[in-house]
């Protein structure tokens, strides 16, 4: 198990179960061996190895990575072998491998890190952003990605609804990459990772608008990441260093700027 999701509105602890197709929804208080509240598993979910989830709270539904490159929508209490209400995935949708996903209930968005992984120099990796109501095959409505946004094995992403900001760590390392010493790239020049600020309503290859990166901040390869918009806080795991990292960072949570190169 990777993801896991506490809802503070019913007290509910919601975990992914990739290995068996499943998610489970556990009571706050849970101890020892205390069966689950709900189970939803079976062929109608269309689960096969869910890695993350998120649930929505204000509009009392769940999302949930499927485990083959689509997104599956479901009420918040759906339990047993259900049907989701709805479906995201197809080649025009650019989901490939989600690594992490956010839903922004204020702009009615679904925020995805998207990780293709080419093995090659032409990644893809980014940020896909999609109507919250998408279903099927549909493109996203804004896709942040190229090499001036420094986007290489993005992680997980969380959104600051009020002031329209999206929070993502980024490995940005080249292990896997072929040629990866003649690609050109402002971002990595020690190949170690960071956490990139954009807007919900940036679209492109454009650089992130703030930064949090560089020795003096120790981190290497940061994988998740929270906020605390209220004390302007950003929390992260170091997957190399196994730390907890805590900035205080007013400057990240400020109103954005204009939006930036054709966002919709």
């Amino acid at each position: 198990m990777h993801g896991i999701f506490y809802d503070p509105t019913h007290d509910e602890i919601v975990v992914p179960v990739a290995l068996g197709g499943a998610v489970l929804t556990l009571p706050g208080g849970a101890d020892g061996g205390a069966p689950p509240l709900r189970v939803l598993q079976g062929a109608k979910t269309g689960l096969v190895q869910p890695d993350t989830l998120y649930v929505d709270v204000p509009h009392d539904e769940m999302i949930v990575d499927s485990g083959d490159d689509s997104v599956l929508v479901f009420n918040r209490t759906a339990s047993g072998d259900v049907a989701p209400i709805r479906k995201l995935g197809g080649p025009k949708t650019r989901i490939r491998n989600i690594y992490g996903m956010t839903v922004d209930s204020l702009h009615n968005l679904i925020v995805i890190a998207n990780r293709v992984d080419t093995g090659g120099r032409e990644s893809e990796d980014g940020i896909l952003i999609f109507n919250r109501t998408d279903e099927g095959d549909v493109p996203p409505r804004a896709v942040i990605a190229g090499p001036h946004t420094g986007i290489i094995k993005i992680r997980q992403v969380v959104v600051d609804e009020e002031r329209g900001h999206i929070f993502a760590t980024i490995k940005n390392n080249f292990e896997n990459y072929a040629l990866a010493d003649e690609r050109p790239s402002p971002w990595n020049p020690d190949k170690t990772g960071f956490i990139g600020v954009w807007s919900i309503a940036d679209n492109g290859d454009v650089p992130p608008r703030g930064v949090i990166k560089g020795p003096a901040t120790g981190l290497i390869w940061p994988a998740g990441v929270a906020i605390n918009p209220k004390n302007h806080e950003v929390y992260t795991i170091d997957s190399v260093s196994n730390a907890l990292f805590m900035f205080h960072m007013p400057e990240l949570f400020q109103k954005p700027s204009a939006t930036s190169d054709g966002a919709r």
